[in-house]
């Protein structure tokens, strides 16, 4: 049985994996955001989307980009890309005096732009990526502000 599993991985492993890949399915770390799910898709040629879905006790986000992927020397690509993102809290106390709980939620919502560096094993189907950008955020408060993303991704062909 193990040896069948093991001929198995390594099928799967050798036809899921490469430079090019369709689609990377992992973790992203970074501001804003702290951890989420991310998922990264090429439509065709350089053009990929991305989304993320994180969270915590209080809030849940989403953020979606447009991106656009160009190769550079040692098989490192450099990506640049456009999109939203919105997310929702809540947070609940009690005042020391009252016997009753206040609650409060919200949502906010804005635009984003990145730059990053990935990069994607030949011998494994790993996908690495690095990225940083601003934020304006449009509700429920007009802001701006900088993040950055590390991301580790499963690569399938």
């Amino acid at each position: 049985m193990r040896k069948h599993l093991f001929i198995l991985a390594m099928l799967c492993s050798t036809i899921s994996f490469g430079q090019q890949y369709s689609t990377a399915i992992g973790i992203k770390g970074g501001y804003p955001g702290y951890g989420s799910l991310n998922l990264k898709h090429f439509l065709g040629g350089s053009n990929a989307i991305e989304a993320s879905v994180g969270g915590g006790a209080h809030h849940l986000w989403l953020q979606g980009l447009y991106e656009r992927n160009a190769a550079l020397e040692g098989g490192l690509d450099w990506y640049w890309g456009l999109g939203a993102d919105l997310g929702f809290w809540s947070n609940g106390y009690s005042y020391y005096h009252k016997k009753s709980d206040r609650y409060y939620s919200g949502a906010w919502g804005g635009l984003d732009a990145v730059i990053g560096l990935e990069y994607t094993f030949e011998e494994v189907p790993i996908n690495i990526a690095a990225d940083l950008g601003p934020t304006i955020r449009l509700f429920p408060y007009v802001g701006f502000g900088w993040g950055g993303a590390v991301a580790l991704r499963y690569a399938i062909k």
